[in-house]
């Protein structure tokens, strides 16, 4: 602070002589000094002056509404289609409504019946009887429908399996021949049945059929939508888009467990998915105009609009860990800090398996300004500038995208079994290969086993080397466990480059050669020779196979069971150890 004399407040030149020398002027920190040590009113931040504030908002341009004025109402206008057919894989086309998650009509495969469940099915059938009639016809179902002795092989490494299968061998049903006599409606041609019981025995079939109909959702004539070439599954779907047209999504490259909006893409192609329902009328498009009253975004952690509100700090921002390729985390925390308040909820309720395209969105604020909001990627930009989320790229169209967003009828959570199977599609580069290794393989007593104990050994020990003199021997080859079923490169037809994996066999030992190794699973021998899969398929990363039981509890109240697969990210490369033509020392 500059000190003026008397004389220099007498004399205004002298005044201003001072204020043109130039003067360094320091300044302590000012620091309150309380009175008392109830801080309450002080952390108030009272107003005091409320015109202020208002002068400040005019200072600011907020009294003309320059991006200031807060949305009151939102009027949308939607062009929606509804999904009501499906085809799985290459199969005709079926009708198709939300009674059903559409992941258990996708994912859906036969039940195979394991001994356990042999018994499983024929005890229920017993128990619907009455204790007289169960009686008098169990003998009459046992010289039918007893299990089949000499299967002991079949179970050669399962211990628990065939302690079960022995056990019940002379006193089991073979639930899974009765019940498909009972589908082809030749059980009761079976055994004599006597006078007065046929109706009861009708009664008791009914109820036993749907039980195990409610019990296992299954495919019809085994149409699952499984693709063993691109270990995946493949469907359409199709909603009217018109009289005479049909708008297609096609999802081929779906691995199970969650199926979404982001699994189809439309198929732009004339293939359409005719039903055979002469008498069906399908619900066409239209276009549904909503009124809504926006709400500012609301979530744990926001940062408080107001300098005087305190956040609750359920969630900290500050520890997020983000990289520079993490871009959704980054767009996630720059929404959450930078344009938290900036972001307003508009409900909007949708029938699932429809597809919903916004052609109109107008907002209006508080100053009575009404605003066009067009899509994210409208404009002039070329294709691969526009950026939008939600939708759905068209089929084989780079850069083409379709702005309509669906809603399938999917499941959020389901229960899910330990796997009944696994495969381990690796890569040998040494053996210039692809091994399926089949970690878990099913088990008569219905669950999943470890596969490499339970492989034979026997038939995977070389010969025995014959005594001499010589220092060296020859090795033919080597052998690798029974579990490690071969995949060979074969170049597609009419190309000298490109290749699919082709399933083969490694012979069991001995001699002579006793035979070949098969697979003891499901996946690996349910496709008839050949069997190929397309080589981008299993990178060098390797990709894991599993089959599992999902039970799922729908809106409508009604439980779903059912054998899915799923696929996920291997473990990298392996390596067999398999080499032929060796010299080894003797």
């Amino acid at each position: 602070m500059v000190q003026l004399s008397d004389k220099m407040r007498a004399t205004p030149d002298l005044l201003k002589a001072v204020f043109r020398i130039p003067t360094i002027t320091a300044y302590n920190r000012l620091e309150a000094r309380p009175r008392t040590e109830n801080f309450e009113r002080s952390l108030r931040a009272e107003v005091r002056d409320a015109l202020w504030f208002l002068t400040r908002q005019w200072q600011m341009g907020e009294l003309e509404s320059e991006d200031a004025g807060s949305a009151i109402d939102a009027r949308i206008i939607t062009h929606q289609l509804h999904v009501d057919r499906i085809a799985l894989k290459d199969a005709k086309g079926r009708l198709y409504n939300e009674a059903m998650p559409m992941e258990t009509l996708v994912e859906r495969e036969p039940v195979r019946f394991s001994q356990v469940l042999r018994i499983q099915t024929a005890q229920y059938f017993l128990q619907l009887h009455s204790p007289a009639f169960k009686a008098k016809y169990f003998p009459r179902y046992f010289a039918v429908y007893k299990l089949e002795a000499g299967k002991e092989d079949d179970y050669r490494g399962q211990i628990e399996g065939l302690n079960f299968y022995l056990s019940t061998l002379k006193r089991g049903l073979n639930g899974e021949q009765m019940l498909a006599d009972m589908q082809a409606g030749s059980f009761k041609a079976k055994f004599t049945i006597d006078g007065g019981d046929e109706g009861m025995l009708d009664e008791y079939i009914a109820d036993f059929l749907a039980w195990f109909a409610r019990q296992y959702s299954q495919p019809v004539q085994d149409d699952f939508a499984w693709d063993s070439r691109k270990l995946s599954y493949k469907f359409s779907v199709a909603a009217p888009n018109g009289q005479q047209t049909q708008l297609i999504l096609r999802s081929e490259n779906y691995n199970g467990d969650n199926l979404d909006w982001f699994d189809f893409d439309v198929d732009l192609s004339s293939r359409q998915l005719p039903v055979d329902a002469p008498d069906y009328i399908p619900v066409l498009e239209e276009d549904v105009p909503v009124s809504f009253i926006p709400t500012a975004t609301v979530f744990k952690g926001m940062p408080a609009q107001r300098f005087w509100e305190m956040e609750e700090r359920q969630l900290n921002f500050g520890k997020l860990n983000a990289k520079t390729t993490d871009h959704l985390l980054l767009l996630f925390a720059e929404f959450g800090l930078v344009y938290g308040n900036d972001w307003f909820v508009i409900p909007y309720k949708m029938a699932v398996n429809t597809l919903c395209e916004i052609k109109g969105f107008v907002v209006t604020d508080v100053f009575g300004d009404r605003t066009l909001i067009e899509a994210a990627d409208a404009g002039l930009d070329n294709d691969w500038q526009h950026w939008s989320m939600f939708n759905l790229s068209n089929k084989d169209h780079l850069g083409s995208y379709n702005r309509q967003f669906f809603l399938p009828s999917t499941l959020i959570h389901s229960l899910q079994s330990d796997p009944i199977e696994k495969v381990n599609f690796l890569r040998d580069e040494m053996a210039n290969m692809v091994w399926g290794v089949e970690e878990v393989i099913p088990d008569a007593t219905g669950k999943g086993i470890n596969g490499n104990e339970a492989a034979d050994k026997t038939g995977v020990q070389p010969p025995p080397v014959t005594p001499s003199d010589a220092k060296i021997r020859y090795l033919l080859g080597t052998t690798v466990p029974e579990n490690w079923i071969p995949f060979l490169p074969v170049h597609k037809p009419g190309s000298n480059q490109d290749i699919n994996f082709q399933r083969a066999a490694m012979p069991k030992l001995g001699v002579p050669p006793k035979d070949i190794i098969k697979p003891k699973g499901v996946m690996l021998k349910e496709v008839p020779t050949p069997y190929f899969i397309n080589e981008e398929e299993i990178p060098y990363s390797g990709t894991l196979v599993s089959r599992a039981y999902q039970r799922v509890r729908w809106y409508n109240g009604k439980t779903f069971i059912w054998v899915g697969r799923y696929r996920e990210t291997g473990r990298g490369e392996g390596s067999s150890g398999l080499a032929f033509d060796a010299i080894l020392p003797a």
